[in-house]
């Protein structure tokens, strides 16, 4: 993996008890992990019965911890600040949906699975090695990895922009508003030059014309990801101040929330469905 990691470590916790089923260091944090663990267990319960609130992040100086639970266990993922929440929150929450997927018993249930569990550390040791894959993913990895990643942000943000554009104007507005974008998009390349080359004219955004490989050569995913949102931020606000708002309110809920359903867990995958909201709303 690369230096600049996200993800410091990762607990999977037993409420009740503290122990932790699976640790992960994947920085050289100075954090004993057994040790740890029944603090975490412990401030989550806190929390919960004093104030009657679940417990979801907690900052120290230097990083951001975030939970995620059911009755029985407690998941939180240590991550630098920088880190995107709520997709630290998406991957804790599909993480312990696949424990109890891969790990459970079909005969039998969670509390019989913890209560016959005498604290082997190596009982949960396939389940650890799935939290190392997920982890990787994440992380900014070998070439191929980060090329698909990339191609499957590309094509999620090129299928909003496809969705906004399909808002019903006649083709003299349309030209206004393509021109509009275009301005605005050609400034925002200034600062992205990966944005320099995309085709934007009466037809829509083509930005699928980006070679990820070459791409890769020069710019970070960081980067990347923040110039594919700069243009959904100036696509959906073009369309709103040049659209009445009757007709973008019906592009939304007849294209681009469709398009979102449909697609959900990719857009949760690589966190854009943040952007959404705060970008077309």
């Amino acid at each position: 993996m690369t230096n600049r990691q996200s993800i410091h470590g990762v607990w999977l916790i037993e409420r009740g008890s503290g122990r932790n089923l699976v640790a992960r260091a994947y920085t050289n944090i100075d954090i004993d992990m057994d040790l740890i663990a029944p603090f975490l267990s412990a401030t989550h319960t806190f929390i919960d019965q004093a104030s009657n609130e679940s417990l979801k992040t907690i900052d120290t100086e230097y990083s951001r911890y975030v939970w995620e639970a059911n009755d029985e266990l407690i998941f939180v993922i240590a991550v630098t600040k920088s880190a995107r929440i709520g997709h630290m929150r998406f991957m804790l929450k599909y993480a312990l949906d696949e424990f109890m997927r891969r790990e459970v018993p079909s005969n039998s249930d969670l509390t019989s699975l913890l209560s016959g569990w005498h604290g082997a550390p190596n009982t949960f040791k396939h389940f650890g090695n799935f939290i190392d894959e997920l982890v990787t993913q994440y992380e900014e990895t070998d070439e191929s990895l980060l090329a698909g990643k990339t191609m499957d942000c590309l094509e999620v943000y090129s299928h909003l922009y496809r969705a906004i554009l399909k808002v019903d104007v006649d083709k003299k507005l349309r030209k206004k508003m393509m021109k509009e974008i275009k301005k605005k998009a050609d400034r925002l390349s200034e600062e992205h030059p990966l944005l320099k080359n995309v085709p934007i004219d009466e037809h829509g955004v083509d930005v699928l014309t980006i070679d990820v490989y070459k791409l890769m050569d020069g710019t970070d995913y960081k980067n990347f990801r923040i110039a594919l949102e700069e243009l959904l931020r100036i696509i959906a606000e073009v369309s709103r101040d040049i659209v009445d708002r009757e007709t973008y309110r019906e592009m939304l809920f007849e294209f681009a929330m469709p398009y979102v359903k449909r697609d959900l867990d990719r857009l949760q995958t690589y966190a854009i469905l943040d952007d959404v909201v705060r970008h077309l709303f």
